[in-house]
Order: structure tokens, then sequence, then C-alpha cells
């Protein structure tokens, strides 16, 4: 069994679910200096508007998922850098300028 890998954009105030991979979405992180640009694809043209409208409130997890092994978590800080949609391409991009790993296994058994 391969490893599975997610990603999420929740709002963080609500944390309403603004966009999820688990809805077919594809992705790529691509380092940038000291920030990284995320890019997500299939992005509809309403929850592309509801993420940019949020931008200053935004959480962005990154879940990998190995087939034996603990999940391990990503949080990545948006702060006040870019989120742009794309209508014509359905594609979001979001830069986020820090990253926190975690694996819940190591806070409750």
């Amino acid at each position: 069994m391969q490893q599975q890998e997610r990603v999420l954009v929740k709002h963080s105030v609500t944390g309403r679910m603004l966009v999820s991979s688990t809805d077919g979405l594809t992705y790529s992180f691509d380092p940038e200096g000291e920030l990284t640009l995320i890019k997500i694809y299939g992005v509809s043209p309403a929850q592309g508007t509801a993420v940019v409208e949020l931008n200053s409130e935004l959480n962005v997890f990154r879940f990998e998922e190995p087939a034996e092994g603990p999940v391990i978590k990503h949080w990545y800080y948006v702060g006040d850098n870019p989120v742009r949609y794309d209508a014509d391409t359905e594609c979001l991009s979001i830069t986020v300028q820090s990253e926190i790993e975690y694996r819940p296994d190591e806070y409750w058994e």
C-alpha cells in the first residue's frame, strides 16, 4: 500500500472546510526562497472566491498518511502573503511563509 496525502484549506475562525484535495483536486508545493507557493488545481469559482475573501483567516494543512506508521500533519502559515484564484484555469495559489510539522501520536495515545 502506498502513502496517501491530502491537503485542506480551512477558515481558521470557524473551522469551515473551504477546499479539500479529497474532492479530486490536484496540488503542488514549490519552495520560493523563504516562502512556499501552494497551487491547488480544479477549484470551483465559488470555492476560490471564498478562499480569497478569507485570505487573512486561513489554515492550510497537509496530511501525510503512510501505509505503515502514524499520520504526519503539516500546518502552513499564510499571514499576509498573496492568495489568488484564477477562474480560467481553476487554480488557487496560496503563498505560505512557515510550516509546523507534528505527529498527533506524540501528543496522545
